[in-house]
This record gives structure tokens, sequence and C-alpha cells, in this order.
């Protein structure tokens, strides 16, 4: 459970996965559409309950938009440099609703993609 799991569900997606120091898994995504489409980011995740509790919002790499911190609305509000896992990550504070125990990476893929999903 926790992320050994999240690694095991990404890996057998075909995502090469590595550990990072703060207990984040990192793999790398490629923007399905939108602003960024076609772009190949780092994505960091904290998930030490996964699959029971969904990731926390995404750690991206590069910086793809503005720091705003904890106003606004996606896609711009939320946005937070924690310097987490290292400082070339910015956090985005974007909870997954509606997650139910169990759900798996496949679930949580389909969120991240829509997070994508603007001009």
């Amino acid at each position: 459970m926790g992320n050994q799991e999240l690694m095991n569900q990404l890996q057998g997606k075909g995502f090469e996965t590595w550990e990072h120091t703060d207990n984040f898994v990192c793999f790398k995504f490629t923007v399905p559409h939108g602003k960024f489409r076609g772009q190949e980011i780092k994505i960091a995740l904290q998930a030490p309950q996964f699959p029971l509790v969904p990731p926390s919002g995404p750690y991206i790499s590069p910086h793809l938009l503005p720091m705003t911190g904890g106003s606004g609305t996606h896609p711009y509000g939320g946005i937070h440099r924690r310097n987490k896992p290292t400082a070339e990550y910015q956090y985005w504070s974007r909870p997954f609703k509606g997650w139910v125990s169990g759900m798996s990476i496949e679930d949580y893929l389909g969120f991240l993609r829509t997070l994508f999903d603007f001009q």
C-alpha cells in the first residue's frame, strides 16, 4: 500500500518511475491536450495511503503556470512554491473530489488529464 503500490500501478501502465526525497513518486508525463499539449513534464506525487486515499495535488516540473498561492480557481489559482521535492517543481492544489477507496492509478491519470484541459 502507499507509494510502492502507486509505483507498481504506474509501472503497470508503462510509466518509468523513480523515488525522490520526502517519499515522492515521480514519473514523466506527456500532456495530452490543451495549452501544453505534447510537452513532456515530470509529475511528483505523495501517496502514503494509496489506494485508500488519492495522492495529494500533483507537483509539476517545469513550472508551467505563475505562482498564485491559495486564491483563484483552476487553471491559474492555487499554484504554490513549496520547494518539494525540489525547487524545480510547483505544487498544484487540485484535490481529487469523489475518490472512493480502492480506485486505481487509471482513475488518477484520468483526473490528471483533466487538469491540462485549458488554453
